[in-house]
């Protein structure tokens, strides 16, 4: 939190940043299909050519990777659009200690509805200066690209990522893997009106993960885990227009998500596989958002989410044993945040749960964090 907070003033006294990326979708809380945002270019990145002539720092707390910053600039050069950005998440990360691919370089080009987008991101990491037995070597590849392009306002994307990583933990186990994803999405732009226009859409992704794992001071020791995914998610939005400072953004979606593994295990004495099948029906997921214009310059958000849920899982042990298991559930989430426009220069905010129930460290004296999104933009129009 306090990185966070230090960073916010070192920049903001620096180059105060004009409408903002992540901090707004966080603060809304709805799906980004369903409406129009900088951060649309992640799906559709022909939408670049809408959202030119910025600057923007995006800081970010993640369950994953703790807290995280990146930067942009979309530009004009030569006739066509361009975005550049760095430090963002690659689509595909693996749960290795250091080596993460969380330092992406991603370079995008649009121009008359069509759009390209190349993502690529590295890292390594070695501790050779360990004691015998305790060095840790690990590296970490991905590279992907996107295609997206609009006709009579129906937008399509396809997306394809690849990432490899190998860890290895001297005289302890070697492990790698190699991912694949495929993203597929689509959306069309219906029954627009000055107040409100709807948006059918659907999100398809692909996914396989192959990850072996061996044992140096036992080379016939081995596991390997395999597994793959189909997930579907079609759902339609509606954007209205209340008044010319009030938007309301009402989402509602289903979803299928069919995932299967094989685990198999080879030592010297035994040798056998174990496979399970995941069945997950999202059924349905009801999101809303809204965003009103106080003054000028302050504008607040709110988001609430609804999900319910039907798991199965099958896992067959051998031959002639497996296990079941089935439940349903349902998740419910919630956001807030704020805006802060000043000429050319915006602050969007997600407010972190602990800022509004725990309030700052300042009245409590204890540690809570500030923002789980914080983004600061400044347009050069």
């Amino acid at each position: 939190m306090k990185r966070l907070f230090t960073t916010f003033l070192i920049v903001l006294s620096i180059c105060s940043i004009a409408h903002a990326t992540l901090g707004r979708i966080k603060g809304l809380g709805v799906n980004q299909i369903f409406y129009n945002d900088d951060q649309l270019t992640d799906i559709f990145p022909h939408y670049l050519s809408q959202y030119m002539n910025n600057a923007y720092i995006d800081g970010y707390y993640s369950s994953y990777n703790g807290y995280q910053y990146s930067g942009g600039l979309n530009f004009r050069l030569l006739g066509s659009n361009f975005g550049i950005y760095i430090n963002k998440d690659f689509p595909v990360q693996f749960e290795y200690q250091y080596a993460k691919l969380e330092k992406a370089i991603n370079i995008y080009i649009a121009k008359e509805g069509f759009g390209l987008g190349l993502d690529i991101a590295m890292d390594h990491y070695n501790s050779n200066f360990e004691p015998p037995g305790e060095s840790l070597v690990e590296t970490t590849f991905g590279v992907g690209g996107k295609m997206g392009y609009e006709m009579s306002g129906f937008d399509v994307s396809v997306q394809m990522h690849f990432a490899t990583g190998i860890s290895t933990h001297e005289n302890f186990n070697e492990k790698k893997d190699n991912a694949l994803i495929l993203k597929l999405a689509a959306r069309k732009e219906m029954l627009k009106t000055q107040k409100y226009v709807l948006y059918p859409a659907i999100q398809i992704v692909m996914e396989t993960h192959e990850t072996s794992l061996s044992y140096p001071t036992q080379p016939v020791h081995k596991n390997k885990i395999s597994s793959s995914k189909l997930s579907a998610y079609p759902g339609i939005g509606l954007n209205y227009r209340i008044n010319n400072n009030i938007l309301v953004i009402a989402a509602a979606s289903c979803g299928v998500v069919l995932t299967k593994t094989t685990r198999s295990a080879k030592d010297e004495v035994n040798k056998g596989t174990r496979e399970g099948n995941f069945t997950k029906f999202i059924l349905p997921k009801v999101e809303l958002g809204l965003e009103t214009y106080l003054t000028k310059w302050f504008t607040f958000r709110a988001g609430i989410k609804k999900t319910f849920y039907y798991d199965s899982e099958k896992y067959v042990l051998s031959k002639d044993a497996e296990s079941k298991l089935s439940y349903l559930d349902s998740d419910f989430s919630y956001s807030f945040g704020i805006g802060l426009q000043f000429g050319k220069y915006s602050i969007d905010w997600q407010i972190y749960d602990d800022l509004l129930w725990n309030a700052p460290f300042i009245v409590t004296g204890k540690e809570s964090r500030f923002a789980s999104s914080l983004s600061m933009k400044f347009c050069f129009k």
